[in-house]
């Protein structure tokens, strides 16, 4: 499994223990972690980018990783990133972090919230890391 994949998996993680959790103490601390740990991932990214970047690589796309799902519809895992999508993931994070304490004084709805705002973010961070859809 390449790295990237992390983008996607945390999220995923993230609403799962957003349905499992019961109280709001739970869920911030779901919240807290999961971003936290995006937040981390893309920092070590952008570092990890840069430095391939001056050592000389000059490939389009960097830490690419293809697996065939299906292969008689051309269906394939394809992941993979350049400077854009680096700036744009670290950029995601920052917002997912800030947003989870932004938003820590919703009450009546908080687990529903933070599971539509987990499930955007996945959403986010799958876009940016994917080549290409088929």
């Amino acid at each position: 499994m390449n790295f990237l994949s992390l983008f996607v998996l945390i999220p995923l993680l993230m609403l799962g223990g957003l349905y499992l959790a019961k109280s709001i103490k739970a869920i911030r601390g779901v919240m807290v972690a999961g971003s936290t740990a995006l937040l981390i991932l893309s920092v070590v990214l952008t570092f990890l980018y840069l430095g391939e970047r001056l050592a000389g690589a000059t490939a389009e796309m960097l830490f690419r990783a293809d697996t065939v799902w299906y292969a008689p519809l051309h269906i394939a895992y394809s992941v993979g990133v350049d400077g854009i999508s680096v700036a744009m993931l670290l950029l995601s994070a920052v917002i997912v972090f800030t947003g989870t304490f932004g938003s820590w004084k919703l009450q009546p709805l908080t687990k529903e919230y933070f599971l539509w705002f987990t499930l955007l973010s996945m959403g986010v961070f799958g876009f940016f890391i994917s080549i290409d859809l088929f």
